[in-house]
């Protein structure tokens, strides 16, 4: 009798695996309902962390006219002192010769919804330094340390750029030159002064022109800079009725001459401009050197020597 009830109630496959009765199982759907509420009481208890913040905005140093470059949410005012946004230069200025700029600031003050900050450093785009680069170039790396008028303390890494390859020798020549040009430009100058300076490019300028009696250069370019003491750099930001009447200010200013006369030109253009005022002696250079330069300018490499120099300077 044991063994009846006992085959009733279970079956014994070939697998070994014992299998309940239909009869004796329990409702799938009842198992599949609890889950589902099980699941609907978890999403009940989460919060969404997003509607308890609040959006601050960030608002760019004195120099920049407390420009508005960014909005930033948090939980609280303290959790956004110190962090770091980086914006183009262009968009604080709207000079378009400026876009290469890529300058960051750090929040060390929060008023209400506002968050101010401080000038924290810049850097060129990537894209236009790869432009900068070209084959058969030298490319000399600077890097040292400046004390501006008003105790700020920077590190500035220019970037010069030679037409051919050069020795070591020369390279570390132009890099004291340079370094000594710069020093005596900037040293006197405090950060909004440099900075003006530096974006303008009459600073570029004046350290080519330097560097040119010591060996010929193709540009020069401040590829870097950043802020070694920020807290020489923290001010007093206005108050909200202040801040409104700058910004105000700010909209109705009309945009200034050099940004209206500035041509819109893009990284390739400039480079295609200075092929076209290139003065190079191409009938000094080889054949081979000749086709490799129309081959980086994608140019046919056919032909005798004089179509090749025709064809690189037309």
């Amino acid at each position: 009798m044991g063994n009846n009830n006992l085959s009733n109630i279970l079956k014994y496959n070939r697998r070994n695996v014992y299998l309940t009765l239909p009869s004796e199982r329990t409702p799938d759907f009842t198992i599949q309902d609890g889950e589902k509420n099980l699941a609907k009481v978890a999403r009940a208890k989460v919060k969404d962390k997003w509607k308890g913040k609040t959006w601050y905005r960030l608002h760019a140093p004195s120099m920049f006219n407390y420009a508005i470059m960014a909005h930033t949410p948090a939980n609280n005012p303290e959790f956004v002192n110190g962090r770091v946004t980086e914006v183009p230069l262009e968009q604080l200025t709207g000079d378009f010769s400026q876009k290469n700029f890529m300058v960051k600031f750090r929040v060390h003050e929060t008023r209400g919804n506002n968050a101010f900050t401080t000038f924290d450093g810049h850097r060129l785009t990537s894209d236009y330094k790869r432009a900068l680069t070209r084959r058969r170039n030298s490319r000399i790396d600077c890097n040292f340390v400046l004390n501006l008028q008003d105790d700020v303390k920077i590190r500035i890494k220019p970037i010069i750029m030679v037409d051919k390859r050069i020795k070591k020798s020369q390279e570390k020549m132009l890099r004291a030159v340079a370094n000594k040009h710069i020093e005596e430009q900037i040293s006197k100058l405090n950060l909004s002064e440099a900075l003006k300076k530096i974006y303008s490019g009459d600073l570029n300028k004046e350290v080519s022109t330097a560097l040119k009696s010591t060996y010929p250069t193709k540009r020069v370019e401040i590829s870097k800079i950043s802020v070694m003491n920020p807290a020489s750099l923290m001010e007093v930001p206005p108050n909200e009725e202040e801040l409104e009447k700058i910004l105000e200010k700010a909209e109705t200013k009309e945009p200034n001459e050099t940004a209206e006369k500035t041509t819109e030109l893009t990284d390739e253009q400039e480079i295609e401009e200075e092929i076209k005022n290139d003065s190079t002696d191409y009938s000094s250079m080889k054949v081979a050197e000749l086709k490799e330069l129309l081959k980086e300018r994608e140019l046919p490499v056919s032909g005798t020597k004089s179509k090749l120099i025709e064809r690189l300077q037309s």
